[in-house]
């Protein structure tokens, strides 16, 4: 059976459907494990769309690219992450700047705004026509402002570092649904950052662990002047 563009871009709408009901509920769980797994789930499902659309066009930089996204967001950030959360004391968000419910409201109300702002918006390859997704853009557009307002709503450090993660993703979804793939060396490089940051997380999150016993910011801004 052949895997056509067609094929690609319902393969596209249907994970970037999945990737915006994960990030909503990011924004609306307390617990910090949850949200780890939720994110990885992003990162699989957007692995699967940029794969998916390389087997379709032929693009084997599509492939490996989708590959490494799996490898990396999809497996080593969140093991990496996950290790941190077991040394820590605490495995929820505590006293958010903005509870669950309202985080949940706020992300849904996201994610219709974005669909509004885009809608009308068909994108897809030049040359193919057959290859458009409607979903992707507006998707990419939810979970980019959706990751910042988890980041900027968040006190524990670890869901601070989840939400610019789902913002991460959603900018990722965004240059792929806007041109059906970049060059692998530059999803090479952002991967590569990608885990440097991750990595420096985990240095800086062991050193507050050692000193203030706690992941939570609220000691960090104890130390201004």
């Amino acid at each position: 059976m052949t895997f056509t563009a067609l094929d690609a871009a319902r393969l596209l709408d249907t994970c970037s459907a999945g990737i915006v009901v994960f990030g909503v509920l990011v924004a609306g769980t307390t617990s910090i494990g949850r949200a780890i797994w939720l994110v990885a789930g992003q990162a699989v499902l957007l692995a699967v769309a940029v794969a998916g659309v390389g087997f379709a066009t032929g693009d084997t930089h599509l492939v490996f690219g989708g590959l490494l996204t799996l490898a990396s967001r999809g497996i080593v950030v969140p093991l990496i992450l996950g290790r941190i959360l077991r040394a820590s004391p605490v495995r929820s968000e505590r006293d958010p700047y903005v509870g669950p419910r309202l985080s949940l409201v706020l992300a849904i109300v996201i994610v219709f705004a974005a669909a509004f702002a885009v809608d009308g918006y068909a994108l897809g390859d030049a040359t193919t026509s057959t290859l458009s997704a409607p979903r992707a853009l507006p998707v990419s557009v939810a979970e980019v402002l959706t990751g910042l307002m988890i980041a900027m709503t968040r006190r524990k450090g670890l869901s601070i570092v989840l939400g610019l993660l789902v913002f991460e993703n959603g900018l990722a979804l965004t240059a792929f649904s806007l041109t059906y793939g970049m060059p692998f060396v530059v999803e090479l490089g952002a991967t590569f950052d990608l885990l440097m940051v991750v990595v420096a997380v985990a240095v800086y999150a062991r050193r507050m662990l050692s000193v203030f016993g706690s992941l939570s910011t609220d000691q960090l801004r104890n130390l201004r002047g």
